[in-house]
């Protein structure tokens, strides 16, 4: 069983929940959320070892978004608005050919207010009676609880007693060092998220981004991990300073050009859909006299070249560009000649 929640901890140097800051600074919920469906096994390996040994990972976990619904099928208004819903219901298929399920809940921003023990029996508790299923528990815990709420359900009346636990994974008591020294890519974005609480000024934002694009080179994580991880580190950090931004756009073009930084800087605002969409646009305008076919035809052509382009003109090796166009070294030539 995970550690957890010490209700009166906090993060030194956090503020209280309850302004405004905070919101602008960190989208909790759809981070968190993202997070986990890119690097569940991951975040399972963290918080979760037990199951994570067990779980067939080579299947992706099934997320039981219409059973969830289905048990929320009640006449109770309470149960049908927030704080009332877990995060996610997830199947997780185990080596032995069974599966478990698990409630996975995000605790963000104190806006679930009290209760979370009592929320957590509820939702296990509606699980069993629709499904007669037994579901494992992990809540993660971003920010402070109200103090000396417990951290798991009991009740005992007239020789009737239950107890309920569950996992928790609390950001804030998470050890620095050892998130930076794990081999585990989920850890550096917890890492990133527990220093996002803590507010800090853009110039530290700023050094953290340039100094964990340092490390993340350092990794022998594959380019997909590594630049979704970079993405989600900078949705954690958030520098809001334009100054700032292009002073750490320049810091990656260079890495690039150094072949220090074997990904594509995420923080690029034009992702490489966008840019072929608007190519697309223009090439139905261009073969316009020719029929729509050929316009679509012709607009993709344009929009693989302007994006290959916009890559390369931002310091990305050709490799890395080839692989994330999915052309060949010498199809990128053809197209900038």
């Amino acid at each position: 069983m995970t550690r957890a929640n010490k209700t009166d901890a906090q993060p030194k140097g956090m503020k209280k929940p309850g302004g405004s800051a905070k919101k602008k600074n960190f989208d909790s919920d759809g981070f968190w959320k993202d997070l986990i469906e890119r690097f569940f096994y991951n975040l399972l390996k963290r918080a979760m070892p037990e199951l994570y040994e067990k779980a067939d990972r080579s299947v992706p976990p099934r997320f039981l978004d219409k059973e969830f619904r289905d048990i929320l099928n009640t006449g109770d208004p309470a149960i049908h608005s927030s704080p009332h819903f877990a995060d996610f219901v997830l199947e997780v298929p185990l080596k032995n050919g069974d599966a478990e399920w698990v409630i996975l809940h995000i605790e963000a921003q104190g806006r679930g207010g009290s209760n979370l023990a009592v929320r957590m029996y509820t939702y296990k508790s509606l699980i069993f009676a629709h499904y007669q299923r037994e579901p494992a528990a992990l809540v993660i815990i971003t920010d402070k609880r109200p103090s000396k709420e417990p951290d798991y359900y009991s009740y005992s009346q007239y020789g009737t007693e239950s107890l309920y636990k569950y996992n928790a994974l609390v950001l804030w008591e998470l050890d620095n060092e050892e998130l930076l020294a794990s081999d585990n890519p989920v850890d550096l974005v917890l890492y990133a998220a527990k220093f996002a609480l803590e507010r800090k000024g853009e110039h530290q934002k700023f050094n953290f981004l340039r100094e964990t694009v340092k490390l993340l080179n350092g990794r022998g994580w594959n380019l997909q991990e590594k630049r979704d991880l970079l993405l989600f580190i900078e949705r954690a950090v958030n520098i809001r300073d334009k100054v700032l931004i292009t002073q750490y756009r320049k810091f990656l073009k260079q890495e690039n050009k150094e072949g220090k930084a074997m990904y594509i800087p995420l923080i690029l605002r034009d992702s490489a859909a966008e840019i072929e969409q608007r190519g697309i646009a223009k090439g139905v305008l261009k073969g316009k006299k020719e029929g729509k076919k050929e316009g679509i035809k012709e607009g993709k052509k344009e929009g693989k070249l302007e994006m290959v382009r916009n890559l390369l003109g931002n310091g990305i090796p050709p490799e890395v560009v080839a692989k994330s166009a999915g052309l060949s070294l010498r199809q990128i030539q053809r197209l900038t000649q």
